[in-house]
């Protein structure tokens, strides 16, 4: 995963002044390496889950909603020695499936999956092992009748959804197949057919996944007497300039996804009102500088976020312009994991345009909670992979004497930081 810089270890050591690894300090062993990267493993692979029937409405009029598949791509990573693992299952286009009669659109689908299982006995090749878990999204449920002749369509029903799962997993030499079941308590709600009409729906609480992933150790590396020798040789390099302490940038994609309702639309729009606001993942831009001693950080991120909310005849379209300036510091550093909490100052410009009825505009400070952890097994490397997760609570805009919400859960899953202060201090020492 990490660039291993190679260093003027013979022919120039009385230039660079840099002791063979035999004569440095002995701050990081193969042992304990071995057992940090041990800790986890990271997974890519497919996902498909079955999706059964449901029904809307009541009596004669009820309509019964197919069954239907979901595929996905499947990213995360194996923890705590093959006892959890950590994942995010991103849909790959439309589900498949039939649709209704007299319907020209049904949507039933679950978004951006982010969830975890826990085994009990711990993977290992050529065994099964049982697993439970829970994960969490936005459902996301629509239908429009052929009749439906409105300029936006039907309306769209969306929440989040945290179903519990069970299944076993069987672990062969590099990969993972799982088979699971997963139960949705929160199945019931009722929908808006047209702007006045309401119908209740029941989707089915049970669906049913079968997965395969490939697992891979990308920091095995760092487990040999070589690589032990070089990680050692860095943190001598790093001592000698007193370079710890770094200047970085930091991209991934985040993810802001709605905590709260809306007064301005339940008052004004009803049948949006239970329309969650997801922004799809969108670019986040970081500097900041690391503060290696007192553990401590400065991050300064930047955001956009953009959302149409559409139904029947209204489109609503609300935007969001962040930037964070952040202080955290790094609570412990666990083999590997690095988790931190901090405060984080931000100041937004959120505008809403509701068409040919309103638009509002406003600009203000939001103080909230920023938390993640970093994976970071050496503290000398050029790069880490972080995760950060973001809350305003009580951001909104008013709007006609309503308040429009914008306290969002910000997920950013995989950031990557790059320490360009250590990269130069490596380049005095890098072989020509």
């Amino acid at each position: 995963m990490f660039q291993n810089l190679k260093f003027i270890l013979l022919a120039f050591i009385g230039t660079a002044n840099i002791p063979l690894p035999g004569q440095v300090d002995t701050v990081f062993r193969v042992e304990t390496m071995k057992k940090n990267t041990d800790f986890a493993s990271l997974t890519l692979g497919l996902d498909m889950m079955a999706i059964g029937k449901g029904h809307i409405g009541e009596g004669s009029n009820q309509i019964t909603t197919p069954g239907q598949f979901r595929s996905g791509i499947t990213i995360g990573g194996v923890h705590f020695w093959g006892h959890a693992d950590f994942y995010v299952t991103f849909p790959i286009g439309p589900n498949f499936g039939k649709k209704p009669e007299n319907v020209s659109k049904f949507v039933n689908r679950e978004s951006v999956e982010t969830g975890f299982k826990y085994y009990p006995w711990a993977l290992k090749p050529n065994a099964f092992r049982p697993y439970v878990g829970m994960s969490f999204q936005p459902f996301i449920f629509r239908i429009d009748e052929t009749s439906n002749k409105y300029e936006y369509g039907g309306s769209r029903y969306s929440r989040f959804v945290s179903p519990v799962q069970l299944g076993i997993t069987f672990t062969s030499q590099k990969f993972l197949f799982t088979a699971g079941a997963r139960y949705n308590w929160r199945n019931q709600f009722d929908y808006y057919l047209s702007s006045e009409k309401m119908v209740p729906v029941t989707i089915n609480p049970w669906n049913f996944n079968i997965g395969i992933v490939r697992y891979m150790d990308t920091d095995k590396g760092y487990s040999s007497e070589k690589s032990v020798d070089q990680l050692n040789i860095k943190y001598y390099v790093l001592t000698k300039e007193e370079a710890f302490d770094s200047w970085y940038v930091a991209l991934g994609p985040s993810a802001a996804l709605q905590m709260s309702r809306s007064p301005y639309l339940k008052k004004y729009v009803p049948y949006v009102h239970n329309q969650m606001i997801f922004s799809g993942f969108v670019p986040e831009l970081a500097v900041g500088r690391y503060f290696h001693k007192s553990r401590f950080n400065i991050n300064m991120a930047a955001r956009y976020m953009s959302q149409n909310i559409k139904a029947f005849d209204t489109k609503i379209h609300v935007t969001r312009s962040s930037f964070a300036l952040e202080a955290y510091r790094f609570l412990f550093n666990y083999r590997g994991f690095v988790p931190f909490v901090g405060p984080s100052l931000n100041l937004e410009y959120l505008t809403l345009d509701h068409k040919e009825r309103i638009k509002v505009n406003d600009t203000k400070l939001a103080l909230g909670i920023v938390l993640g952890w970093d994976i970071n097994l050496s503290d000398v490397e050029t790069s880490v992979l972080r995760t950060n997760l973001r809350y305003m609570p009580g951001l909104h805009l008013k709007v006609d004497g309503q308040k429009m919400m914008y306290d969002y859960l910000e997920f950013n899953f995989i950031q990557y930081v790059y320490f360009f202060n250590r990269v130069n201090t490596y380049k005095k020492y890098r072989k020509k």
